[in-house]
């Protein structure tokens, strides 16, 4: 982590998975003392977010946005910083991959009404939730009938990978991705690399490089064993003349070790980042 955190560029809102909304993060950020934050909801950009950043009630408030992609059959995730929403390929990326995510969330709620005794309605889930509903939302619907004991419990035995309502997303090719997160003059990071279930983690994240991601998420709330960790992430940007971005992943005031502010970056690292993009729209 770095030294004095003065941003946090990796969270979510009702926008997308999140609990909280843009005005929210906002006044967290200022409990935090931060600087800057980044909304990175997934294949999605707020309404209320213009190109490159803005600033909001004295917080500077990045647009970017967090896409699912694939690389060599296993999920990864990029993060896009200072994009411009309106751009056409951009959009492209963005509309494919909402699909994609529709169609498994509709399966997942099938699954979770076969094994349990819950009657959810998708469309009326949808309907419920700005910005279309997803897995932290049937997390709490599983606290709130009893059928876990926390949103951690809800994951691991319903909704995350190895749980028993699964339901595993298309996944857009890491290249196509990043393409469009340039095209929109955005600078691409590939998010937690530490958290990838795979045990090629190393060659994934070199196949990222090569796909053309500019930056590798260093800071973020890792798990107690990872592959691919801190130092190894500092090699590989050092190697390959990346940046380096941060944040908590958080989706809700209420997220633990995921809270915002908790993980984060220099002001530095965001005015790094900032000068990437420029240099990209020129």
């Amino acid at each position: 982590m770095t030294s004095e955190i003065a941003a946090d560029l990796h969270m979510h809102t009702v926008g997308s998975d999140g609990t909280d909304t843009l005005d929210d993060r906002i006044e967290q950020a200022r409990e935090r003392d931060l600087e800057a934050i980044a909304i990175t909801d997934h294949d999605r950009v707020l309404d209320e977010l213009g190109a490159g950043s803005q600033r909001m009630s004295g917080i500077e408030v990045v647009t970017g946005v967090e896409i699912r992609a694939d690389i060599f059959e296993t999920k990864v995730e990029l993060l896009g910083y200072f994009i411009d929403p309106t751009d056409a390929a951009l959009d492209s990326v963005l509309d494919r991959a909402r699909t994609y995510r529709r169609e498994r969330n509709r399966r997942l709620v099938s699954e979770l009404n076969d094994v349990t005794d819950l009657e959810l309605s998708y469309e009326a889930l949808q309907s419920d939730v700005r910005g279309g509903m997803g897995r932290p939302h049937l997390a709490e619907i599983l606290l709130e009938e009893e059928y876990v004991d926390g949103i951690g419990e809800a994951f691991s035995e319903y909704l995350a990978e190895d749980g028993r309502c699964y339901v595993p997303m298309e996944r857009i090719p890491c290249g196509e991705v990043v393409d469009a997160i340039h095209a929109a003059g955005g600078v691409a990071s590939l998010a937690h690399p530490g958290r990838i279930r795979s045990d090629r983690i190393p060659e994934i994240v070199q196949a990222a490089v090569r796909n053309g991601v500019d930056a590798i998420e260093t800071w973020y709330p890792y798990d107690a064993d990872v592959e691919f960790g801190i130092e190894d992430a500092d090699r590989l940007t050092a190697d390959h003349d990346l940046l380096q971005t941060g944040g908590s992943d958080c989706h809700g005031r209420e997220s633990g070790k995921f809270r915002i502010g908790t993980v984060g970056v220099s002001a530095e690292t965001v005015e790094a980042l900032r000068s990437a993009s420029a240099e990209r729209s020129e």
